[in-house]
């Protein structure tokens, strides 16, 4: 009997030391996953903001290209003229814009979402009705 109790005290040692290595792996494993991973959002953050960049840098181009049409009809309107038709411009495609992301939106949401957001859909349409 002494014999068994020591073979099996044995085993329990033999297994309780292989269970703390593989615990010990796992937890070497999970820190060296999330170092790599703390490294890679550290990286994407880095090319998100040069995308944002970018993206403002564009905007900026394009303003200033839009802006060669409405000089040339500064010769021949007058600014305010000028303004009214931007503002118009601008407006109906704001709205058209906001109509179709908003249909999309209600199509994918949940119940709720969808009547909170025909709610404002309206209050935005009354507005500019007033308007």
């Amino acid at each position: 009997m002494a014999r068994s109790k020591s073979s099996n005290n044995d085993i329990a040692a033999a297994v309780k030391k292989d269970v703390e290595e593989v615990i010990d792996s796992l937890q070497q494993e999970l820190e060296r996953l999330r170092r790599e991973g703390a490294e890679r959002a550290q990286k994407a953050g880095r090319g998100a903001a040069l995308v944002g960049t970018a993206g403002a840098l564009g905007l900026v181009s394009a303003g200033a290209l839009a802006s060669l049409p409405l000089l040339a009809l500064r010769r021949v309107m007058p600014a305010w003229q000028i303004a009214l038709l931007v503002a118009g411009g601008s407006g109906a495609g704001a709205v058209a814009l906001g109509r179709a992301g908003a249909a999309r939106l209600a199509a994918i949401a949940p119940e709720s979402l969808e009547r909170e957001l025909n709610r404002a859909v309206e209050s935005v349409t009354d507005a500019a009705r007033k308007d």
